[in-house]
């Protein structure tokens, strides 16, 4: 769901776990625990993260909670640049492609 700025302070679950940031591995569908450019993948997060919140800069990027079916430039659903999104459910799932070249992804991961 995309949040206001005025919304992002009550927008963040309780506990912190860790963040990533995804700077040069978008050019394949990735998930979370791909080794990201600065921070944490998924599963070196402390505890188990149930909610993240997402946020793309410079390009837009398309992601899929489904296992079956990767992301590309045109599959997907659009995340764009400078929104901040909350997803919660099975984190593992998602899988991350840039839209455009040069897209960096930033995760915050939480546990409620």
């Amino acid at each position: 769901m995309a949040v206001a700025d005025d919304d992002l302070v009550s927008a963040a679950p309780d506990r912190p776990c860790g963040y990533g940031r995804y700077a040069t591995q978008l050019t394949a569908a990735i998930n979370l625990d791909a080794a990201p450019t600065t921070g944490k993948k998924l599963s070196e997060c402390k505890g188990k993260p149930n909610r993240i919140l997402m946020q793309c800069e410079a390009q837009n990027v398309r992601w899929t909670d489904d296992p079956d079916v990767d992301p590309t430039a045109a599959v997907g659903m659009l995340m764009i640049a400078n929104t901040l999104y909350e997803y919660s459910g099975d984190i593992s799932k998602l899988r991350f492609f840039q839209a455009a070249a040069t897209a960096i992804l930033n995760i915050s991961y939480y546990n409620s």
